[in-house]
């Protein structure tokens, strides 16, 4: 008897000798390619390998976007769960075992699955493609036109990149979760913070630290200028990842009966509102693990309207998805368990025993993530402020307006019924935080805007029910809906929609600089020293802000971090600063050498009274000047000489000339 395979499918021969033969050969294939590309350096050419491989076992998606979108989903959830295996084995992130275990994986899936040889070619979605283009080419812009320094700077000026760089350096250095091995963390943090970094989400620092490895084929840290240059491209390109999955997701949403003269206007206001307007934010600011949580939750929106065509890839994927927001942003996880449980419930999952085995693994692996971040929180976690921009608080409220209505209008088919579910459960979230922090401490404040993010992303996403609303004819009818809204987006932003300017403008226009001088000089530091010296470097070469995040900067890439928090409350602009005698006493009780970093004599920041400080009138929004200490306490080339005079053994002064962009 001889079985047809029909023409087009990718089954392989049902024969168990050849069957054996083909798994054999794959998994040889696994080990032998990672070994080639890393005698040659070209480590970097794997991760692609593993996309294209995942993309090619896919049998639940139709297009082209649909199999890079659910594999990228599918690997970074599958990179979460093989964190927790790798911080234990002896190899830990070696690009060659790393891909060579990836590889083997995906041929027996392959096998398993019976799609060892080539797939159905998919079809590809040129307008999605086009929306996708014109996002990257703005995007990329402004972090290609600038140097290290000036890339460097966008986020640094947000504060928090220091901790992301440190936990990305540390994961490498170990080979693993510091949460699973905390006190490998204790070197390079302060005993304070121990607990808080131990515990922070890690999911995505171990997805980059592990990148990291194949982009320089290397199996450990490299140089502090070379890691970082590496995080920030990383962080741009999660970006791209975030920007292309909510435009899938309207896609999705739209469903294939919208027509692609009715899906440009709804792309085009999509495609602006992503680089225009809030979620750029998220990245000039630098908040990668908001991003990554940001885009396992909008893709699950998507997959929950409409799932995928097999149910079990579909139940795999929303359990990846969960265990990636989990060990990324565990704001967003009752978000994205609800909406789980509402796909479920829809599909009548509660019949099937094997379902009930991967919600119970699922529910104990996601779980991971709220514990981490319970331990590492206050008990009054959701109350306090941060230095994310606060939202643009009209556009937010007019975007989850317009998703509804162009959900509504279609609530009779299943999918525009759940992602109106969605839109209403992420405004359901961020309106129970706001009223939570406006009782409590009369105003709504940093997690707040997070949650907005959520539903801008989310709404973004139900924007697709309105292809189906807009008429079939008449191009100007349809430019007339859209341009308005762009717009709208291009010229203002800010709290209440009346800064003029939106922030993805300033930032493409080079207007929203972030700190490049407090990068560049804390790259400098970090040229002279790369492990720091033996030594705390402080910078005192410019303004107050400069200097601030300069030694902030300089100690993440120095490995020096442990050292940094008396100098930081002391540097910190926005506190009442220090006298001469608090700079004294900070380099005596120092357990590390001092190292002063000098440059203009007019840079000052040291009072003589900190409870009635003498320092420059600055107006709101207007930048620190150089000499903003008061003029009766020494400069901070004085203070520096003065402190080297007295601990020779202890102070150093390097007179440093910062580095132009």
């Amino acid at each position: 008897m001889v079985t047809v395979i029909p023409k087009g499918t990718s089954e392989i021969p049902a024969a168990t000798g050849q069957r054996g033969m083909w798994i054999a050969g794959g998994i040889a294939l696994a080990w032998l390619l990672p070994l080639a590309t890393h005698a040659v350096h070209l480590d970097v050419l794997l991760p692609f390998v593993v996309l294209a491989g995942t993309m090619a076992v896919q049998r639940g998606c139709v297009g082209l976007f649909d199999r890079f979108v659910v594999s990228c989903a599918q690997l970074f959830g599958a990179a979460c769960l093989f964190g927790l295996a790798i911080t234990y084995w002896p190899g830990h992130l070696h690009p060659t075992l790393v891909a060579g275990v990836a590889l083997t994986v995906l041929v027996l899936v392959a096998a398993a699955t019976k799609r060892l040889t080539k797939p159905p070619k998919p079809r590809v979605e040129r307008l999605l493609a086009l929306a996708a283009a014109g996002v990257s080419a703005v995007t990329l812009v402004p972090y290609v036109a600038r140097d290290l320094g000036g890339r460097l700077g966008l986020p640094l000026a947000g504060e928090d990149i220091t901790r992301h760089f440190l936990l990305y350096d540390v994961i490498g250095r170990i080979g693993g979760y510091p949460f699973l091995r905390p006190e490998a963390l204790r070197p390079f943090v302060p005993d304070e913070e121990w607990q808080g970094i131990a515990n922070y989400p890690q999911g995505l620092h171990f997805a980059y630290a592990v990148l990291d490895r194949f982009v320089r084929s290397s199996g450990h840290n490299g140089a502090p200028a070379t890691s970082v240059d590496v995080l920030v491209w990383l962080l741009v390109g999660t970006f791209l990842l975030l920007a292309l999955a909510v435009l899938w997701a309207a896609r999705r949403i739209a469903g294939p009966g919208a027509s692609p003269a009715r899906l440009l206007p709804v792309l085009f206001v999509i495609a602006a509102w992503l680089v225009l307007g809030d979620p750029v934010t998220v990245l000039s600011r630098g908040y990668p693990n908001e991003m990554a949580g940001l885009a396992c939750a909008v893709v699950l929106t998507g997959l929950v309207a409409r799932p995928l065509t097999r149910g079990g890839e579909q139940l795999v994927t929303v359990a990846l998805l969960l265990v990636g927001v989990s060990f990324s942003y565990p704001l967003f996880l009752p978000y994205a368990g609800i909406v789980a449980a509402w796909w479920a419930w829809r599909a009548r999952l509660w019949r099937h025993w094997w379902a009930w085995l991967v919600a119970i693994v699922t529910l104990a692996v996601a779980a991971i993530g709220p514990l981490t971040a319970a331990a590492a929180s206050t008990g009054e976690q959701l109350l306090l402020n941060g230095t994310a921009r606060v939202v643009d608080r009209p556009a937010t409220l007019a975007l989850a307006v317009l998703a509804t209505l162009g959900l509504l209008a279609n609530r009779r088919a299943p999918s525009q019924r759940a992602a109106l579910f969605a839109v209403g459960v992420a405004l359901a979230m961020a309106a129970g935080l706001g009223l939570y922090q406006i009782a409590t401490i009369g105003r709504p404040v940093y997690y707040f805007d997070k949650l907005l993010h959520l539903l801008i992303v989310v709404g973004l996403a139900g924007l697709g029910g309105l292809a189906r609303v807009l008429p079939r004819r008449g191009l100007p009818l349809r430019a007339a809906v859209a341009f308005p809204v762009v717009l709208a987006m291009a010229v203002a932003g800010g709290k209440w929609h009346a800064t003029p300017v939106a922030p993805g403008v300033k930032l493409a226009l080079g207007k929203d600089r972030g700190s490049p001088e407090a990068a560049r000089d804390a790259l400098l530091m970090a040229r002279m020293y790369p492990d720091g010296g033996n030594a705390i470097n402080v910078d005192l070469m410019g303004n107050p802000w400069r200097n601030w995040s300069a030694t902030l900067g300089a100690s993440t890439l120095q490995r020096q971090y442990r050292h940094v928090p008396g100098w930081s409350r002391l540097l910190y602009p926005g506190g009442k600063g220090g006298t001469y005698a608090d700079l004294e006493r900070l380099v005596v009780d120092s357990p590390v050498t001092v190292r002063f970093f000098v440059h203009d004599p007019e840079a000052s920041m040291l009072v003589v009274d900190v409870e009635h400080p003498n320092r420059p009138a600055v107006r709101a929004g207007q930048p620190l000047p150089v000499a903003f200490g008061d003029p009766l306490a020494p400069s901070n080339i004085e203070a520096a000489r003065l402190l080297a005079a007295k601990y020779p053994t202890k102070v150093q002064v390097v007179y440093a000339t910062p580095a132009n962009p």
